[in-house]
Protein backbone atom coordinates (compact mmCIF):
# COMPACT_ATOMS: atom_id res chain seq x y z
CA UNK A 1 0.00 0.00 0.00
CA UNK A 2 1.57 3.40 -0.50
CA UNK A 3 1.75 6.28 1.83
CA UNK A 4 -0.77 8.11 -0.12
CA UNK A 5 -3.33 5.40 0.64
CA UNK A 6 -2.51 4.79 3.92
CA UNK A 7 -3.25 7.87 4.55
CA UNK A 8 -6.16 8.28 3.16
CA UNK A 9 -7.40 4.77 4.58
CA UNK A 10 -6.18 6.15 8.70
CA UNK A 11 -8.53 9.03 7.35
CA UNK A 12 -11.53 7.19 7.28
CA UNK A 13 -11.22 5.16 10.19
CA UNK A 14 -10.42 8.69 12.15
CA UNK A 15 -13.55 9.75 10.86
CA UNK A 16 -12.43 13.25 9.36
CA UNK A 17 -13.39 12.40 6.02
CA UNK A 18 -16.50 11.34 4.39
CA UNK A 19 -15.53 9.38 1.19
CA UNK A 20 -12.02 8.10 -0.58
CA UNK A 21 -12.79 10.99 -3.02
CA UNK A 22 -11.13 13.81 -0.27
CA UNK A 23 -7.73 15.23 -1.27
CA UNK A 24 -4.47 13.28 0.08
CA UNK A 25 -4.07 17.46 2.20
CA UNK A 26 -6.83 16.37 4.47
CA UNK A 27 -5.58 13.07 5.32
CA UNK A 28 -2.49 14.23 6.05
CA UNK A 29 -4.32 17.04 8.91
CA UNK A 30 -6.13 14.27 9.98
CA UNK A 31 -3.27 12.54 10.97
CA UNK A 32 -1.58 15.59 13.27
CA UNK A 33 -0.84 14.04 16.76
CA UNK A 34 -3.66 14.40 19.58
CA UNK A 35 -3.46 17.31 22.07
CA UNK A 36 -2.02 16.55 25.59
CA UNK A 37 -4.67 17.33 28.54
CA UNK A 38 -2.77 20.49 29.39
CA UNK A 39 -3.11 21.66 25.85
CA UNK A 40 -7.13 20.46 25.94
CA UNK A 41 -7.90 23.15 28.89
CA UNK A 42 -5.59 25.97 27.61
CA UNK A 43 -7.59 28.71 26.14
CA UNK A 44 -7.23 27.77 21.88
CA UNK A 45 -8.72 29.41 18.64
CA UNK A 46 -11.87 28.53 17.58
CA UNK A 47 -11.53 25.32 15.02
CA UNK A 48 -11.87 26.46 11.20
CA UNK A 49 -12.83 25.16 8.41
CA UNK A 50 -9.58 23.95 7.59
CA UNK A 51 -9.03 22.23 11.02
CA UNK A 52 -10.13 18.59 10.74
CA UNK A 53 -13.45 18.41 12.41
CA UNK A 54 -15.13 14.83 12.43
CA UNK A 55 -18.82 15.31 10.32
CA UNK A 56 -21.55 13.21 8.66
CA UNK A 57 -23.60 14.19 5.39
CA UNK A 58 -27.19 13.49 6.08
CA UNK A 59 -29.30 14.65 3.26
CA UNK A 60 -28.09 18.08 2.47
CA UNK A 61 -26.69 18.69 5.23
CA UNK A 62 -23.46 18.50 7.12
CA UNK A 63 -22.95 17.78 10.55
CA UNK A 64 -20.21 18.11 13.27
CA UNK A 65 -20.16 14.23 14.28
CA UNK A 66 -19.27 15.68 18.34
CA UNK A 67 -20.36 18.25 20.63
CA UNK A 68 -18.94 21.53 20.39
CA UNK A 69 -16.28 21.95 22.61
CA UNK A 70 -14.51 25.45 22.42
CA UNK A 71 -13.74 27.98 24.36
CA UNK A 72 -12.91 31.01 22.35
CA UNK A 73 -15.76 32.74 20.24
CA UNK A 74 -14.71 33.31 16.68
CA UNK A 75 -12.93 36.31 17.26
CA UNK A 76 -10.75 35.00 19.61
CA UNK A 77 -12.30 36.11 22.81
CA UNK A 78 -12.29 33.92 25.73
CA UNK A 79 -15.93 32.44 26.43
CA UNK A 80 -16.27 32.84 30.66
CA UNK A 81 -16.35 28.91 32.01
CA UNK A 82 -19.10 29.33 35.24
CA UNK A 83 -17.63 26.37 37.31
CA UNK A 84 -19.94 27.60 40.34
CA UNK A 85 -23.43 27.77 40.70
CA UNK A 86 -23.13 31.38 41.63
CA UNK A 87 -21.36 31.85 38.67
CA UNK A 88 -23.81 29.72 36.35
CA UNK A 89 -26.63 31.37 37.86
CA UNK A 90 -25.60 34.90 37.45
CA UNK A 91 -24.60 34.73 34.15
CA UNK A 92 -28.51 33.29 33.38
CA UNK A 93 -29.55 36.17 35.49
CA UNK A 94 -27.80 38.88 33.42
CA UNK A 95 -27.94 37.02 30.21
CA UNK A 96 -24.39 36.67 29.79
CA UNK A 97 -22.68 33.73 27.61
CA UNK A 98 -20.93 30.76 29.50
CA UNK A 99 -19.88 27.56 29.22
CA UNK A 100 -19.24 24.50 31.85
CA UNK A 101 -18.41 20.85 32.01
CA UNK A 102 -21.17 18.27 32.98
CA UNK A 103 -20.61 18.08 37.39
CA UNK A 104 -17.87 20.62 36.46
CA UNK A 105 -15.28 17.56 35.32
CA UNK A 106 -13.37 18.32 32.54
CA UNK A 107 -13.80 14.07 32.13
CA UNK A 108 -16.91 14.55 31.06
CA UNK A 109 -16.00 17.34 28.56
CA UNK A 110 -13.75 14.67 26.52
CA UNK A 111 -16.58 12.90 26.25
CA UNK A 112 -19.58 15.04 25.84
CA UNK A 113 -18.36 18.13 24.65
CA UNK A 114 -19.21 21.87 26.73
CA UNK A 115 -22.40 22.68 28.23
CA UNK A 116 -23.54 26.42 26.78
CA UNK A 117 -26.26 28.39 27.40
CA UNK A 118 -27.99 30.31 24.59
CA UNK A 119 -26.41 33.64 25.61
CA UNK A 120 -23.34 32.01 24.28
CA UNK A 121 -25.18 31.32 20.62
CA UNK A 122 -26.43 34.48 20.41
CA UNK A 123 -23.40 36.79 21.20
CA UNK A 124 -22.18 38.49 18.10
CA UNK A 125 -18.42 37.48 18.41
CA UNK A 126 -19.83 34.20 17.35
CA UNK A 127 -19.62 31.08 18.89
CA UNK A 128 -19.87 28.16 15.40
CA UNK A 129 -15.66 28.15 14.10
CA UNK A 130 -15.01 29.31 10.80
CA UNK A 131 -16.82 27.95 8.18
CA UNK A 132 -19.86 26.54 10.02
CA UNK A 133 -23.12 27.65 11.76
CA UNK A 134 -25.34 27.38 14.67
CA UNK A 135 -28.71 25.71 13.31
CA UNK A 136 -31.88 26.44 13.25
CA UNK A 137 -35.03 25.66 14.00
CA UNK A 138 -36.04 24.92 10.85
CA UNK A 139 -32.46 23.46 10.11
CA UNK A 140 -33.13 20.93 13.05
CA UNK A 141 -36.55 20.22 11.22
CA UNK A 142 -34.44 19.46 7.94
CA UNK A 143 -32.68 16.47 9.37
CA UNK A 144 -35.68 15.20 11.38
CA UNK A 145 -37.66 15.02 8.64
CA UNK A 146 -34.53 13.57 6.22
CA UNK A 147 -34.39 10.87 8.68
CA UNK A 148 -37.85 10.12 9.21
CA UNK A 149 -40.04 10.86 6.24
CA UNK A 150 -42.72 10.15 7.95
CA UNK A 151 -41.97 12.74 10.40
CA UNK A 152 -44.66 15.75 10.85
CA UNK A 153 -44.74 18.51 13.70
CA UNK A 154 -47.03 18.64 16.64
CA UNK A 155 -48.00 20.82 19.38
CA UNK A 156 -45.20 22.53 21.14
CA UNK A 157 -43.57 20.25 23.60
CA UNK A 158 -44.13 17.41 21.15
CA UNK A 159 -42.12 14.42 19.11
CA UNK A 160 -41.60 15.49 16.06
CA UNK A 161 -40.31 12.00 15.24
CA UNK A 162 -41.43 8.35 16.41
CA UNK A 163 -39.02 6.64 14.86
CA UNK A 164 -35.25 8.87 14.26
CA UNK A 165 -34.19 8.73 18.08
CA UNK A 166 -32.16 5.19 17.31
CA UNK A 167 -30.82 6.39 14.08
CA UNK A 168 -29.72 9.26 15.50
CA UNK A 169 -28.07 8.02 18.90
CA UNK A 170 -25.22 5.84 19.72
CA UNK A 171 -25.32 2.07 20.21
CA UNK A 172 -23.66 2.30 23.48
CA UNK A 173 -23.29 4.62 26.44
CA UNK A 174 -26.57 5.33 27.54
CA UNK A 175 -28.41 4.04 30.84
CA UNK A 176 -29.05 0.69 31.43
CA UNK A 177 -32.69 0.00 30.03
CA UNK A 178 -32.05 1.64 27.21
CA UNK A 179 -34.15 1.29 23.91
CA UNK A 180 -31.88 -0.30 21.16
CA UNK A 181 -30.16 2.08 18.85
CA UNK A 182 -28.30 1.88 15.93
CA UNK A 183 -26.60 5.24 15.13
CA UNK A 184 -27.67 4.42 10.96
CA UNK A 185 -27.05 8.30 10.51
CA UNK A 186 -23.59 7.95 12.04
CA UNK A 187 -24.80 11.40 13.84
CA UNK A 188 -23.57 9.87 17.23
CA UNK A 189 -25.39 11.30 19.77
CA UNK A 190 -24.02 10.72 23.05
CA UNK A 191 -26.37 11.24 26.38
CA UNK A 192 -24.53 14.48 27.67
CA UNK A 193 -27.13 15.60 29.86
CA UNK A 194 -28.17 19.26 30.87
CA UNK A 195 -27.57 22.18 34.03
CA UNK A 196 -30.62 24.13 34.69
CA UNK A 197 -30.33 27.71 35.24
CA UNK A 198 -31.24 27.89 38.89
CA UNK A 199 -33.13 25.63 41.30
CA UNK A 200 -36.57 26.83 42.20
CA UNK A 201 -35.10 28.59 45.36
CA UNK A 202 -32.31 30.01 43.48
CA UNK A 203 -29.66 28.56 45.73
CA UNK A 204 -28.04 26.04 43.00
CA UNK A 205 -27.59 25.14 39.35
CA UNK A 206 -27.54 21.12 39.08
CA UNK A 207 -26.53 18.67 36.77
CA UNK A 208 -29.25 16.24 35.46
CA UNK A 209 -29.84 13.61 32.67
CA UNK A 210 -26.04 12.43 31.86
CA UNK A 211 -26.62 8.80 30.61
CA UNK A 212 -30.48 9.74 29.95
CA UNK A 213 -30.66 12.22 27.33
CA UNK A 214 -29.00 14.32 24.26
CA UNK A 215 -30.40 17.73 24.28
CA UNK A 216 -28.99 20.76 21.59
CA UNK A 217 -29.46 24.11 21.08
CA UNK A 218 -31.03 25.72 18.51
CA UNK A 219 -30.57 29.52 17.49
CA UNK A 220 -33.59 30.38 17.26
CA UNK A 221 -35.83 32.06 20.35
CA UNK A 222 -39.30 32.15 21.35
CA UNK A 223 -40.77 34.59 22.68
CA UNK A 224 -40.15 35.71 26.16
CA UNK A 225 -36.80 34.10 27.70
CA UNK A 226 -36.54 30.49 26.05
CA UNK A 227 -35.28 28.82 22.76
CA UNK A 228 -35.61 26.03 21.00
CA UNK A 229 -34.13 22.56 21.30
CA UNK A 230 -34.10 18.81 20.23
CA UNK A 231 -34.06 15.98 22.57
CA UNK A 232 -33.14 11.91 22.88
CA UNK A 233 -34.43 10.22 25.31
CA UNK A 234 -32.79 6.77 25.92
CA UNK A 235 -36.48 5.11 27.13
CA UNK A 236 -37.95 6.10 23.70
CA UNK A 237 -37.63 6.34 19.93
CA UNK A 238 -38.64 10.32 19.82
CA UNK A 239 -36.86 12.66 18.63
CA UNK A 240 -38.64 15.82 20.82
CA UNK A 241 -38.71 19.92 20.45
CA UNK A 242 -38.96 21.57 23.85
CA UNK A 243 -38.05 25.21 24.40
CA UNK A 244 -36.35 25.80 27.68
CA UNK A 245 -35.40 29.01 29.78
CA UNK A 246 -31.69 30.57 27.95
CA UNK A 247 -30.22 30.23 30.81
CA UNK A 248 -30.23 26.29 30.82
CA UNK A 249 -27.11 24.46 29.72
CA UNK A 250 -27.39 22.10 26.62
CA UNK A 251 -25.24 20.73 24.30
CA UNK A 252 -24.48 22.38 20.54
CA UNK A 253 -23.87 21.07 17.09
CA UNK A 254 -22.95 22.59 14.33
CA UNK A 255 -23.74 22.53 10.25
CA UNK A 256 -20.83 23.02 7.56
CA UNK A 257 -21.47 25.93 5.64
CA UNK A 258 -21.91 30.12 7.32
CA UNK A 259 -25.60 30.96 7.92
CA UNK A 260 -25.37 33.09 5.41
CA UNK A 261 -24.79 30.55 2.71
CA UNK A 262 -28.35 28.50 4.10
CA UNK A 263 -30.56 31.84 3.78
CA UNK A 264 -29.73 32.14 0.62
CA UNK A 265 -30.46 28.93 -0.19
CA UNK A 266 -34.24 29.02 1.46
CA UNK A 267 -34.86 31.88 -0.58
CA UNK A 268 -34.07 30.22 -4.28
Amino acid sequence: MTIRNLALVLALIAGTMNAPAQNSTRAQRAQRAPKTAEAAEAPQAPKTAETSVPSVTIGTQTWMKRNLDVVTFRNGDTIPQAATDSAWMAAAENETPAWCYYNNDPANGAVYGRLYNWFALKDSRGLAPLGWHLPSDQEWNLLINTLDTTAHLLEMGGAESVNAGPMLKTAEGWKEGAIEANNSSSFTALPGGYRVHWSIDKSAAPFAAMGESANWWSSTPTAGTDAWLRNVYYKNNQVKKYFFHRGYGFSVRCLQGELEDFLNEIKK
